[in-house]
């Protein structure tokens, strides 16, 4: 996982920007420890023997990847509130680093949710083959939204080096 990189002095209104990108940072990397035990609890699905404890565990992965979503979100907004600051204090690069880890923290976001839906649906059915797919599906959307964030995080370090730069 990567961290995010701050120089010991950043003055004047480039530490707002700074603080709402570390703050992005941070929801993003607890987003990405959501979509890991998410991963972890779809794996435990297909070491279940019976139907009810497949549906115990996709029940406990539909609800880490909400916890994903959650956090996603809030990392996607204060992205955009970074992008606002980095615009107010005329660093243009760096807003657009912001504008682009907000993108992508959106796109991460949405892959959340389409896991969630698969994950509610694997929950809810008595159909082993159904299950599966549905694992399968959510499984997908869970890495896919992972690389999404794994995306979003180079951003704000790239927003952070721009921030730097910007006089």
């Amino acid at each position: 996982m990567l961290t995010l990189f701050v120089p010991q002095l950043i003055y004047g209104q480039k530490s707002e920007v700074y603080d709402e990108l570390s703050d992005a940072f941070d929801y993003g990397k607890k987003a990405n420890e959501y979509a890991v035990s998410t991963l972890d609890y779809i794996k435990k699905c297909y070491q279940q023997t019976t139907i009810d404890d497949i549906q115990y565990y996709a029940r406990k992965a539909k609800n880490e990847v909400d916890y994903a979503k959650s956090q996603t979100g809030y990392a996607e907004s204060d992205a955009s509130d970074a992008e606002d600051e980095a615009d107010d204090v005329g660093c243009d690069d760096a807003e657009d680093e912001a504008d682009d880890a907000e993108g992508n923290f959106y796109s991460a976001k949405s892959r959340f949710d389409d896991a969630y839906t698969y994950l509610r649906r694997a929950e809810y059915s008595d159909n082993k083959d159904d299950i599966e797919y549905n694992l399968r599906k959510a499984k997908s959307y869970v890495e896919e939204g992972m690389n999404y964030l794994k995306y979003a995080l180079t951003d704000l370090n790239d927003a952070v080096e721009e921030l730097n730069d910007c006089n």
